[in-house]
């Protein structure tokens, strides 16, 4: 028998999972259960939770219903870190709010950070969910952007930001163009997708008018009063669904305090690099 207890977080997304036992065998039932409040709510906190790559992977492939165990040598670990580790992803910088790949036709499904060291004061990651933006948006608003599609950059979006955002070295950016709403090929849900780092316009449209458009939708998403924030503490794992959230980070400086998270997606290796039009 799973007792482990889903509690809703405040707000239209997001839950605690609370007393889950990483060193127990999970039944169907237990399975099931977490499957179902990941898709109605979208983002999972667990806390205090003693766990290596290989059970961060374990519960990202679950939320997505694969079974099979994963080739040890196919397990890369990455780290969100601004500690100097050799392979970092963005170690310093503030990012906008994105999901992850949406510059690609086949983003994977889940994201997870978990808290390897972690100190007070270390930037905070925010969430907002776009099934709610879309649902929430007047239904004018909803009936001028059904149809329209929106293009799509790897990379930040400068003139949104500061001087403070995180500026990715790279020698291609990738770049597509998906529809507005975007249907959820998993739940069947319609999106907001449009997202502050990575939608630079929409198609067809001329550049002033699409720009006040995303700023309007952006107000929008955004909201403060929608938001959640987390405040990390070590062994937190947060995990989401990467198609129908956005995340976001505040400031994260080099000598600021430890940040060092570790990433795992799922379902991996899903996408073809050849796939997106490159940009150089």
């Amino acid at each position: 028998m799973d007792d482990f207890e889903i509690r809703n977080l405040p707000g239209p997304f997001g839950a605690e999972v609370i007393g889950f036992d990483m060193g127990r065998d999970w039944t169907e039932e237990g399975r099931a259960r977490l499957r179902r409040a990941f898709d109605e709510r979208g983002a999972f906190v667990f806390r205090d939770l003693d766990i290596d790559f290989a059970g961060q992977d374990r519960i990202c492939r679950m939320l997505v219903g694969d079974e099979s165990p994963t080739d040890p040598s196919k397990l890369h670990e990455r780290r969100v870190s601004n500690r100097g580790d050799e392979d970092a992803l963005a170690p310093n910088g503030r990012l906008l709010y994105h999901a992850d790949a949406m510059w690609h036709p086949e983003q994977h499904r889940i994201v997870s950070l978990y808290g390897e060291m972690v100190e007070a004061g270390a930037g905070r990651t925010m969430l907002t969910d776009s099934a709610h933006a879309w649902k929430s948006l007047p239904e004018e608003m909803r009936e001028r952007l059904r149809g329209k599609q929106a293009w799509h950059e790897s990379g930040q979006v400068y003139h949104r930001g500061g001087a403070d955002l995180a500026r990715p070295q790279r020698t291609k950016e990738y770049s597509c163009i998906k529809p507005v709403p975007l249907i959820h090929p998993d739940t069947g849900e319609e999106l907001l997708f449009v997202s502050q780092q990575m939608t630079h316009y929409f198609v067809g449209m001329e550049r002033d008018e699409s720009e006040a458009l995303l700023m309007q939708l952006f107000d929008h998403l955004y909201d403060d009063d929608i938001v959640y924030v987390h405040d990390w503490r070590e062994h937190d794992l947060l995990v989401f669904d990467n198609i129908r959230m956005q995340h976001s980070r505040e400031n994260v400086e080099k000598d600021g305090p430890t940040r060092v998270l570790r990433k795992a997606i799922a379902p991996m290796g899903k996408m073809k690099a050849e796939t997106p039009v490159y940009k150089s």
